[in-house]
């Protein structure tokens, strides 16, 4: 298994204990989490218990990665479960290039692991995730409504596919 993959101005690397505290700062974010698959993060503990599925995840065909940039912890880029692709930066680096920059070195990785795609779900209301996607190379494959209850509320889902 790789441990590491480096870029021009990032390190994707596999997550350690100590990652809960800097991505608590972005997993307890609203605006950061405004699109992901749980609501904010409450507590500490529900930012350990996302890193140590990062860690030991419960199945096989994880290939999950913490990104930094300047030795510092801003997200997490990966499959937590293949082929699935996820990502989730700080708001504080957004519009720098940094998601496009850490998905084109994951898509290298899984094309030299041999893979045969790679997927995603979208909320259709990003915008930037779609953008990136696209500029990927992801195709759209369909959409479906009330695919997500977070909080007591559906959100609906846009699916991707990158044949490798």
């Amino acid at each position: 298994m790789v441990e590491s993959i480096a870029t021009e101005r990032l390190l994707l690397r596999r997550a350690r204990a100590e990652d809960a505290t800097p991505l608590h700062a972005i997993m307890r974010d609203p605006h950061a989490m405004r699109f992901w698959s749980t609501l904010p993060h409450a507590g500490m503990a529900d930012t350990e218990a996302f890193v140590a599925s990062m860690m030991a995840p419960p199945h096989d065909g994880s290939d999950d990665f913490i990104v930094e940039a300047d030795g510092r912890v801003i997200g997490k880029l990966g499959a937590w479960r293949l082929p699935e692709v996820g990502y989730l930066l700080s708001p504080g680096v957004w519009g720098r290039g940094y998601a496009s920059e850490a998905l084109a070195a994951f898509i290298a990785h899984r094309r030299r692991c041999g893979s045969q795609e790679l997927t995603a779900d979208t909320d259709p209301r990003n915008e930037a995730s779609m953008r990136l996607l696209r500029r990927h190379g992801f195709i759209e494959t369909g959409r479906a409504e009330r695919t997500w209850l977070i909080g007591g509320e559906w959100f609906d889902s846009v699916y991707w596919r990158l044949g490798l």
